[in-house]
This record gives C-alpha cells, structure tokens and sequence, in this order.
C-alpha cells in the first residue's frame, strides 16, 4: 500500500474534488462508498464537510485544519471494504485522531482500489488541535503490518520496514503520475525515458553550462517550477528530484557551486548582448558627398 497525504484549508474544495466525475472517464463511479466518523450531519458529502468546517473556525489559530490522505493498494489486491475502512481507522488511531471528525471515501473509478481520508485535526469538543509533526514513519508501520497481516502485496517504504524487508532502491521509484500511465495506458512514463538518457549526463556533468549541452543533445531542457526544477522536452515533464536524489535542484545547486537562477540570468544577458545591433560611435556620424553630383546639384 501507498500513502499520500497534505494538509489544507478548505473542506469543502476536498468534498469537491471527491465528489466530482474525472472528464476522462465520466462513465465510470466516481464515489462507490463513504463512511463518516464522530459527524452529525451525514446525508451527503458536502453537509458533512460543512459541519468540519464550523468546528474547525471554533479555533482561530489553525490555518490548515484538513488532513487529506490516500491510502492506494496494488492493482492485484482486492481489499473489502471492511479491510479498506479498518485500515483507515487504524491510520486514525496511530495519529491520535480517533475522537476527531472524518469522512472516508473509496472511489471506484481506478484500475486499483483506494481511500480517501478527510480529517479535521481541530477537536470537535476540546477545539484543541492535534499536532502531526513527521508523521509518515507512523502511518508507514500502520500500512506495512497491514499488508503482511491481511496478505495485501507488501511495499517496503522509505521510513519503516518490517523484519526481512529491504529499503526500496529510490532512484528506480516512481511518481504517482509515472506509475499510473505505466499501470492504466500501457505507456513508458516520461520520467523513466528522462532517467534512461540523460542520467549519466546528470551524474557526470560539473556546471549548469555543461549539463544544459548535454541535455539539448537529446532534445531536453530544465525549467523552474515554483522552488523546484523539472526537465522538459516541451511538452511532458518532471521533477528533476524524481529521476534521482542527486538532481534536485539544492544538491545541484551545491555540486555546482552556483545557484540555478544566477546562472539562467547569466545565460540571458549573453543572449542578449549577442543579438542586440552593434551600434558604435562611427555609425553615428554623417559623411559628407565627396562630388556635387551626389547631392543632385
């Protein structure tokens, strides 16, 4: 099993997004169940994201009171549902959230089974909120005794591991989005054909000169992406971080001993200075005609 997680502001905007028909496969049921947790008001999705969020605002001084995370299993599992909300109470009650508010979601619109869970960490009596700080190793041991207890596929993570399991290889792991068309489409996922070319050029590279030549020989170049960088062939992308540990933007900015963004604006002032018209003193003046007849006289 796989866990993604965030934490946001708005319940509602999640209830949404839950709630709402993928374009791409409008035929296919969006939502195949939900079960609510310590809610009230349960008749439908919104009713009941509504409710989190009047509790929420009872504490002014949360700004991200949702907790939104995925639990995904391998596409060969075929978890119930009661394995599927078992899990998911477990994930609560490792993270102290047991008493909280929560809706569990299971969509049914993906070739693998997975659930949403909502959380609000505010309280519902005490309002107090409860503090997360790093808590993937925690839900990590939950989804890693799960798998061997119930006989799902087991899925080392980074953070915990079972006895007799390995740490994963993270340069050969991949993304989300990756293992999705590798899975749904049948296709070889960007990010394996960027890390197939062009990884020894980024092992092996010594400046940011150097390693954009190099990626411009297979048609690729490096973007900048909020505080990250991608590498595009401009159209598909991907974050440089996930083709390798050693390409993310910080560790290259520290083995090239400059940052991305001195060197990107280096590279434009020389390409302006190279394309701007030479405009010297001596194309300024005016030569007199050295016959009358120049000047029609």
């Amino acid at each position: 099993m796989i866990a993604q997680s965030q934490r946001t502001t708005d319940f509602k905007a999640v209830a949404r997004y839950l709630e709402r028909p993928k374009p791409q496969r409008p035929d296919l049921q969006r939502v195949a169940w939900i079960e609510p947790r310590n809610l009230v008001c349960t008749s439908t999705l919104q009713r009941m994201a509504w409710e989190m969020s009047v509790v929420a605002r009872g504490n002014h001084l949360v700004q991200k009171p949702v907790l939104h995370m995925s639990v995904s299993w391998a596409p060969e599992d075929e978890p119930q549902r009661w394995h599927m909300a078992s899990v998911a109470d477990e994930v609560m009650q490792r993270l102290s959230l047991a008493d909280h508010q929560a809706i569990y979601v299971a969509h049914g619109d993906e070739e693998y089974k997975h659930i949403h869970v909502v959380a609000n960490v505010v309280h519902p009596r005490t309002l107090k909120t409860q503090k997360l700080g790093l808590y993937y190793r925690q839900v990590q041991a939950v989804l890693r005794h799960a798998e061997r207890r119930y006989g799902f596929r087991e899925v080392p993570g980074h953070r915990y591991l079972l006895p007799g399991q390995r740490p994963p290889d993270r340069s050969q792991s991949l993304s989300k989005g990756a293992y999705k068309a590798l899975c749904l489409h049948e296709k070889v996922p960007f990010q394996v054909i960027v890390r197939r070319v062009a990884e020894q050029d980024f092992s092996e590279a010594s400046s940011w000169r150097e390693l954009a030549a190099r990626l411009r020989h297979h048609g690729l170049r490096m973007e900048e992406r909020r505080s990250g960088l991608v590498v595009t062939d401009g159209t598909e992308y991907v974050k440089s971080s996930s083709i390798a540990p050693y390409i993310s933007r910080k560790k290259l900015e520290q083995r090239f001993g400059a940052s991305y963004m001195e060197e990107r604006d280096h590279d434009r002032s020389q390409t302006l200075e190279r394309s701007a018209p030479s405009l010297t003193p001596a194309s300024w003046q005016w030569k007199a005609p050295e016959r009358s007849a120049d000047l029609g006289l």
